[in-house]
């Protein structure tokens, strides 16, 4: 005969209601499931965690520059504008860039009505270039203005027949009568023209970003304001070179990149800058103001943020660190926000060449040894000129 052993109950909670019912008794589960269990809730409970946070730190921050938003701005008036200038870190997208602004920048400068305008950059020298050619726009404006003032007296004087449109004579609310009562125009003045105020403000995301602004500016107002000769060798030389490239390796071209105009080169290096002439058409003695009584954007203080990228299979450690209390990421960018919206400003000085340094040092070796040999701009130091630097402000 067969021994039957009797089967030991599984030890567990049991209701007698819940039996009747077919449900089985309650019972802890296994070993494996608990320790499933417990990564998935610890992972999952962190992320939780680590996003309420950040957003009663954006709460905490947006409050505190609430007290601005509460100005009221009639028809005739236009709040503070900054200028953003954005850059995708090192073998990093821009979208990344773009969305740490969003999450924590934006919300404080909204908070605060602060406006802003973008411009983001997709390949090296984009920024530097677009800032220098707005100086050297508006050398070549005045240069017009001063040739225009000395061709008007020596000018023979003609007396031609002078035509009015009907639109100079009369207009539609002459004609209505509701401006009897109500004002007939509105003189639109902005917050950044008033005298006892510092205006606007530039904001680099990113050491490349601030490096290719603070160079684009010294070749601005340093530089020629037309191409020199050895310039447009180099450049010649170098698409000569490209196409070549591209008929040896047809398949290699990028399709994005196809149809761009290459990066103009500088026009002036830094190394030319103790010898060049400060903006000759600009009156560098007084304060440069656009026709609206704003001062031109390099007029303004500056700001750079530091982007945090790590790469590396040996920093992953790092990286999942940072993942999960990324709320210490917003409280500091959203700290340095609210100074912005504050408007505090101080003098350039020789530290300040060196903001956001510390992102230098998470750069992938690799890409910087890439970066020296093709003669990249952002692995190379940051020049700077006295006379331009001591013009300059930047935030507490």
């Amino acid at each position: 005969m067969t021994e039957t052993k009797d089967v030991k109950p599984k030890k567990g909670w049991s209701n007698p209601a819940l039996r009747m019912m077919g449900i089985p008794r309650i019972s802890l589960p296994s070993r494996n499931w608990m320790i499933f269990w417990a990564v998935v809730t610890t992972i999952g409970g962190g992320y939780a965690y680590d996003r309420y946070e950040q957003k009663q730190i954006r709460k905490k921050w947006m409050e505190a520059v609430k007290h601005y938003g509460e100005i009221t701005y009639g028809a005739d008036k236009i709040p503070r504008k900054l200028t953003v200038y954005i850059a995708p870190a090192p073998n990093d997208f821009l979208d990344d860039s773009l969305k740490l602004f969003r999450k924590c920048i934006k919300p404080v400068l909204n908070a605060g009505v602060v406006d802003f305008e973008i411009f983001s950059e997709s390949r090296q020298g984009d920024i530097r270039s677009t800032v220098a050619e707005k100086i050297r726009e508006l050398r070549r404006k005045n240069v017009a203005v001063e040739e225009l003032k000395e061709e008007q007296p020596g000018k023979p004087g003609i007396d031609e027949p002078e035509y009015k449109s009907r639109g100079d004579l009369y207009k539609a609310k002459d004609v209505l009568g509701l401006y009897k009562v109500f004002p007939g125009s509105i003189e639109i003045e902005s917050e950044d023209a008033a005298q006892d105020a510092s205006p606007g403000g530039i904001i680099c995301i990113g050491r490349g970003a601030y490096k290719e602004y603070m160079t684009g500016v010294h070749e601005g107002l340093l530089g020629p304001l037309e191409k020199p000769q050895s310039v447009k060798e180099e450049e010649e030389k170098m698409e000569l070179e490209k196409q070549k490239k591209k008929e040896e390796n047809p398949d290699d071209e990028d399709e994005e990149n196809a149809n761009l105009k290459p990066v103009p080169l500088k026009y002036i290096k830094p190394e030319g800058y103790a010898n060049a002439q400060l903006a000759p058409e600009l009156d560098m003695s007084t304060v440069i103001r656009d026709k609206n009584g704003v001062p031109v954007f390099f007029e303004q203080a500056v700001y750079v943020y530091p982007l945090p990228n790590i790469v590396g299979f040996t920093n992953i450690p790092r990286k999942l660190y940072n993942w999960f209390t990324q709320r210490f990421l917003v409280e500091d960018f959203s700290q340095r926000t609210a100074t912005i919206v504050d408007n505090k400003t101080r003098p350039f000085a020789y530290k300040d060449i060196l903001m956001a340094k510390e992102e230098e040092v998470n750069w992938p070796k690799k890409w910087v040894a890439k970066g020296k040999e093709r003669g990249s701009e952002w692995v190379q130091e940051l020049e700077y000129d006295d006379r331009v630097t001591s013009r300059m402000k930047v935030f507490e």
